[in-house]
């Protein structure tokens, strides 16, 4: 384990940003997979620019701080009450995962799925996986068989970590299913499982007496190089985005900027780490602020007033349909400890036409999410509206010196472009019959956005989604697909996607027989947001 850093946040920060976000990626487990990542001619590879070497520092800096609290309805969530970990305990039980990971037989580069709800196991695990040298892809709670057999097949993934039970469903043998019809699936391991066969138990990995783990010995020539993959749904279907240190850092610093998130902060969150917008939201701030992360499962408003309270909350992750509960609610009202608000925008064509922010409230970020291929994040105006998104170079001050993380522009077809470190590289899909990306231009990311310039084309708008995409409470769905899948079943049958205030867009559906569609949704492994659009009647 490494031992104290002596550089200050700003050096460790910047050193993070020399990692690269060029190089060729291939599949794990290749010799490829443990190349240096170059940019412009130069090799940068350092074991102190990973998400775990920032952790191991924060915990040899502030061993008795607080470093990650659950919920105070876990036990509504998941059946166990919550749990509070200091930076000592929490590197000890990321040192016993990573282990146990070891100890399996799961060997370097291997990629591992994670399903869990958003709670202090899903961030140890996600630290853990990359502590023993793996590649962590974390799958969206709501997805069921089909879904996850699709994402985990394109990741080449070989293990599955998940929770027994949440809320209603059983994760447990979900995972096993997934693992039953995916050969490379080697092991299956699970938190709240009990004595369930087939499943490698990690509970015990949690516990207060728990032995000292001997230091894992994961050499640079053995890490991979890949922080996480991360997972997205096109009009061609699921694809799995990987993304280097580099990249996952350059998300968390520029939200950190525009939040202006401060050291030791106390940051309170909504938003799994799911995805690269959960991931750079909430986890990676932490990280760079050696703060608490605060973990809430969505949506309890005092349980989250509590949290807020009880802990001194100094910044609070949501989603953008969430804004205006909070705007209603007595939340921002009684807690005078908040600075920044942190808006999360699955649809961000809706951010221009959002409402005015009240001139008392906290500062309002607005962070936009382009699906897997990058991030966009703007402070709201003084006047509380959301204003248009500068093109050219994204850049950051620290310390007297700019850094440039990305660039936005508008392509060729009137699409939004983003490029640097920000954007998702088309070579990076781990994709088993990889195509080349449209050219947009200029090494640009086409994210599929429609977009239009202001006069002075200085800014841009977003004005449209990607044609054939719904952004339904924060999935993606390509309706085509999904029109099909209910046809399959039911000749009649027919599904659509009407605009919603808060999430953007519900899905309803109609079938000669609802009850019989839903049943074989659900069977065949569907998203519940899809079988359930059959309880609902269509509108006249």
């Amino acid at each position: 384990m490494g031992g104290p850093m002596d550089q200050d946040r700003t050096s460790k920060d910047n050193a993070a940003l020399r990692l690269s976000a060029g190089g060729v990626v291939a599949q794990p487990g290749s010799s490829m997979m443990h190349a240096p990542i170059s940019m412009a001619g130069r090799s940068v590879r350092s074991a102190a620019t990973t998400i775990d070497s920032l952790f191991r520092a924060n915990a040899a800096r502030r061993p008795d701080a607080d470093a990650v609290i659950d919920s105070p309805d876990r036990e509504r969530v998941i059946g166990q009450p919550p749990r509070h970990l200091t930076y000592a305990q929490a590197d000890r039980a990321v040192e016993a995962i990573a282990t146990r990971l070891r100890q399996i037989g799961l060997p370097a580069g291997t990629v591992v799925g994670l399903q869990m709800p958003n709670i202090v196991e899903s961030v140890l695990t996600l630290l853990a996986i990359t502590r023993a040298g793996m590649v962590p892809a974390p799958l969206p709670l709501l997805w069921r068989r089909a879904d996850c057999v699709a994402a985990l097949s394109r990741a080449g993934a070989r293990a599955i970590i998940t929770y027994g039970h949440v809320d209603d469903m059983d994760h447990a043998q979900l995972a096993l299913g997934i693992a039953a019809e995916l050969f490379p699936i080697r092991v299956v391991c699970g938190f709240g499982c009990g004595r369930v066969d087939g499943i490698v138990p990690f509970d015990d990995c949690l516990s207060a007496d728990i032995e000292s783990t001997h230091e894992l010995d994961v050499s640079l020539s053995e890490s991979s190089p890949a922080a996480a993959i991360t997972f997205d749904m096109t009009a061609d279907g699921p694809v799995a985005v990987l993304r280097d240190h580099a990249q996952l850092l350059a998300g968390g610093v520029l939200v950190q900027h525009r939040a202006t998130i401060q050291p030791r902060a106390a940051i309170v969150s909504t938003i799994p780490a799911t995805s690269f917008a959960g991931l750079a939201t909430s986890f990676v701030p932490w990280l760079l602020c050696t703060g608490t992360l605060i973990l809430h499962h969505p949506f309890d408003p005092d349980a989250l007033a509590r949290q807020i309270a009880e802990h001194d909350g100094n910044i609070l992750v949501v989603p953008d349909a969430l804004l205006l509960p909070l705007t209603q609610s007595e939340t921002l009202d009684t807690t005078r400890s908040l600075k920044s608000i942190i808006a999360l925008w699955r649809s961000p064509d809706r951010v221009a036409a959002s409402s005015q922010w009240p001139a008392d409230a906290p500062n309002l970020v607005d962070v936009a999410a382009f699906g897997e291929a990058g991030l966009l994040a703007s402070v709201r105006a003084a006047n509380g509206r959301a204003a248009p998104w500068p093109t050219g170079n994204i850049v950051v001050a620290e310390n007297g010196h700019d850094i440039t993380l990305g660039r936005v522009a508008q392509t060729v077809t009137g699409t939004l472009g983003l490029g640097g470190l920000l954007a998702a590289s088309p070579l990076r899909l781990y994709d088993p019959e990889p195509t080349e990306a449209p050219d947009t231009g200029a090494d640009l990311v086409d994210t599929g956005y429609s977009c239009r310039l202001t006069p002075n084309d200085e800014t841009l708008v977003i004005t449209a989604s990607p044609v054939g995409l719904v952004n339904v409470g924060g999935y993606r769905f390509a309706m085509h697909d999904l029109q099909l899948h209910v046809r399959d079943i039911d000749d009649n049958g027919v599904i659509a996607a009407f605009p919603h205030a808060l999430t953007g867009y519900r899905l309803a559906g109609h079938a000669t027989n609802s009850e019989v569609v839903r049943a074989k949704l659900e069977e065949s492994g569907s998203n519940p947001l899809i079988s359930h659009a059959f309880h609902d009647r269509l509108p006249s």
